[in-house]
């Protein structure tokens, strides 16, 4: 029940990228893919910044300082 709002608009933008020019269809993609970057840099950045404090606070390593 919660997905079908996800696929309406997903049907829209296909529906609508394929009734554009082929011109405008590598717009509207060179523009999702522009969209999508500043969202996976913060979640690399999330990611990373997670992995490094793991490293830093492991059992491990705090043995290995003391």
């Amino acid at each position: 029940m919660l997905s079908m709002p996800y696929f309406a608009q997903c049907v829209m933008c296909f529906r609508t990228a394929a009734a554009q020019q082929l011109e405008r269809s590598r717009v509207l993609n060179h523009g999702i893919l522009v969209l999508l970057i500043p969202p996976l840099v913060i979640l690399f950045g999330l990611l990373w910044m997670a992995h490094r404090r793991r490293s830093i606070t492991s059992p491990s390593r705090v043995n290995k300082i003391r």
